[in-house]
């Protein structure tokens, strides 16, 4: 009997210090700063992201948008962010809503496939965006509970 229990707790041991490391979600905010025709870039808020860097809009897929473009529409994009200090990149997956009779967009986003410092990171929370006043572009802020395994 004290052989089985010493097995079991030597195995739980062994399965709690080999298990991934997580750390506890970060509130982060990601301002991405949208010019149509022109480079976007991103500033962010926490302690788990670079501070700055640059960001990609892939192609999206729009649908709706109601009568003579006054409606509703809904898109589908990701957002490719690669940091200014060589940290690595990442990738948001955003799915969104524009009213363009009030303008500005509400959304969702989780955070998809990274590279260097960023390979486990995930996550997700909501996007608001707002154009901007000479409607050049737009303001997306980006705010949720990210985390690394790792």
């Amino acid at each position: 009997m004290r052989a089985r229990t010493f097995a079991m707790t030597f195995g739980l041991i062994g399965a709690l210090l080999t298990a991934p490391v997580v750390s506890a979600g970060t509130v982060t905010t990601i301002r991405i700063d949208v010019s149509f025709g022109g480079a976007e870039t991103f500033t962010t808020t926490g302690v788990l992201l670079c501070p700055s860097g640059t960001a990609v809009s892939d192609p999206q897929f729009v649908a709706g948008s109601g009568a003579k473009g006054k409606g509703v529409a809904t898109f589908h994009r990701v957002e490719t962010l690669t940091c200014a200090d060589g940290s690595g990149s990442f990738k948001l997956l955003v799915d969104a809503a524009a009213n363009r009779t009030v303008g500005g967009t509400v959304g969702g986003f989780a955070v998809g496939r990274g590279t260097l410092d960023y390979v486990g990171l995930h996550g997700g929370g909501s996007l608001r965006s707002t154009p901007k006043p000479d409607g050049s572009g737009t303001i997306d802020v980006y705010t949720g509970m990210l985390t690394i395994v790792g």
